[in-house]
């Protein structure tokens, strides 16, 4: 279904936004946007555009969006920015944190409240009042700039396109899922939406891989797939 599924929380301070896209004749793609209820409250992602309003509703289930104070977009895809103008509207006191390369990809399907942006690159670190998200180039992706978030308070790894997967039923974690078809599924996107892996050193390809793993997440939890448990991070990566 395109609706706005569920809202679920992997923990107290840390919410999905949940929906799933069809993928005719073959299943769905799960689309996730997280919402961290900490200190200084920070939702990553703003869901599909033509979502837009059920993104919304699903987030006013969860929070006053008068309380956000961040908003982060892992990158400039309508999958992840679309609802940003909606939410924007509805959040006066949030930042919108971009790149410069996500800042110019977007400026021309929305108009950019400079004034309320803060830039975070890969490599950099961002103070959130009870937390300090790290952003990073994840081990995949179809935009030059997106960015993963490692919550150092939770230790959380909010993956954006990495991981990603096409599978069979939208479910909330990978725990409830049919593992080898979801890994198949994987499998399949990684491929479709980061074609140039095939031009990548296995051992260079490797040792990123061996970055997310060195963080020992507690969840994995990428933009396209079920969240992803301790337990399993190995199995994904």
């Amino acid at each position: 279904t395109r609706d706005m599924d569920a809202t679920f929380r992997i923990r107290p301070d840390v919410a999905v936004i949940r929906s799933a896209e069809p993928v005719p004749g073959i299943g769905f793609l799960p689309v996730r946007s997280f919402l961290l209820l900490g200190a200084e409250p920070v939702l990553l992602d703003t869901g599909t555009g033509h979502g837009s309003e059920a993104f919304v509703a699903a987030l006013e289930s969860l929070i006053d969006p008068r309380d956000l104070r961040w908003i982060v977009v892992s990158h400039a895809d309508g999958d992840h920015a679309g609802g940003l103008d909606a939410v924007l509207r509805r959040a006066p006191k949030a930042r919108v944190v971009l790149n410069q390369v996500s800042t110019g990809k977007l400026s021309s399907t929305h108009t950019i409240p400079m004034p309320r942006v803060t830039w975070v690159n890969a490599g950099e670190g961002l103070d959130v009042g009870d937390r300090v998200l790290r952003f990073f180039r994840p081990p995949m992706y179809d935009c030059p700039s997106t960015v993963a978030v490692f919550d150092e308070a939770s230790r959380i790894v909010f993956a954006s396109d990495a991981f990603g997967a096409i599978v069979p039923e939208d479910v909330p974690t990978l725990d409830d899922a049919h593992e080898e078809a979801s890994l198949e599924g994987m499998s399949w996107f990684c491929r479709a939406n980061s074609p140039w892996l095939l031009d990548v050193r296995p051992d260079r390809y490797a040792e990123s891989l061996r970055s997310v793993a060195a963080l020992e997440p507690s969840w994995l939890l990428p933009s396209h797939l079920p969240a992803v448990p301790a337990a399993k991070v190995g199995r994904v990566l």
